[in-house]
């Protein structure tokens, strides 16, 4: 019997075990405010990282939110879908919000129509494969103990936490060009780090200078973050009964390419194949 990674599975789409059908239904009505910001990826597709550069443009955009700079990330930058409704709706305004809600699961059904904004970043689906096995290994609430070659299966079945990339990253990516939607690729945000972090910042309202994007982009480095207690995920408190004591860190890589030291040329030849069949079209590519 082949291993299989443990989800909840919500609105036909399996979900963290952290996230069930009770708490996403309390979120279906969540007023939504003009200044509201939502981190949005597929998983193992750079979240955190996004976390860590919206934390630190909020703090030197408005001076008001220094407090926050001694704050795990996901204290000023919550899990929407995790933390619930009630907790939510607490949180103080300017509101930054991580998920990884398919564009149709997020309040009010149509995002490029809401008075929220969404930053979605997009990464190589091999290499999200590639991060969410490991990811997946090192999770206990995952309980996977399998090899790379049956979470390969797993993932092109859609059997692994948050789904179809293809269908998560599509329905994004169509709505790339609305005004409230800032869709960013991985791989260009590792090219031109400070360039990523103007983006983002000029998208979330402030006009920063050069001196303090260039060191927005040197705390949001891998290096850094790797260091950083207050931007892993396995200093967080509340998270750290997550993580199996294996030596491993959620911050795991963070490069370009590693898909290339684990499929075999049987795997890429189909993955290829499923890629050109399902993102026919659209226009996203990867190399």
């Amino acid at each position: 019997m082949m291993a299989a990674v443990t989800t909840n599975i919500v609105n036909g789409i399996p979900f963290p075990v952290l996230v069930d059908q009770a708490k996403y239904d309390a979120l279906r009505d969540f007023p939504l405010r003009s200044d509201d910001f939502f981190l949005v990826t597929h998983i193992k597709s750079g979240t955190t990282w996004l976390q860590q550069i919206s934390k630190l443009v909020k703090i030197k955009g408005e001076k008001t939110f220094i407090k926050d700079e001694d704050k795990h990330i996901f204290e000023t930058c919550p899990w929407f879908e995790v933390i619930g409704k009630e907790a939510a709706m607490s949180v103080p305004s300017p509101r930054l919000f991580k998920t990884h809600l398919p564009y149709h699961m997020i309040p009010g059904g149509d995002p490029a129509s809401s008075v929220a904004k969404f930053i979605y970043v997009a990464r190589n689906p091999k290499d999200v494969a590639v991060s969410l096995y490991h990811h997946s290994r090192l999770l206990t609430h995952c309980e996977f103990d399998g090899d790379w070659d049956c979470f390969f299966e797993l993932f092109m079945e859609g059997k692994c936490e948050m789904g179809s990339w293809f269908d998560h990253v599509s329905d994004w990516w169509k709505h790339r060009d609305a005004e409230n939607i800032l869709f960013l690729r991985y791989e260009d945000m590792k090219k031109d780090l400070p360039g990523a972090v103007k983006s983002i910042s000029q998208f979330m309202g402030y006009d920063l200078d050069q001196a303090t994007i260039e060191s927005i982009a040197e705390q949001s480095s891998f290096e850094s973050m790797k260091a950083n207690p207050l931007a892993n995920p396995q200093h967080f408190e509340p998270l750290k009964n997550n993580f199996k004591d294996t030596g491993g860190n959620f911050i795991r890589k963070g490069i370009v390419g590693d898909w290339k030291n684990h499929f075999n040329e049987e795997q890429l030849a189909r993955f290829n194949a499923e890629y050109a069949k399902k993102m026919a079209g659209t226009g996203l590519e990867y190399d």
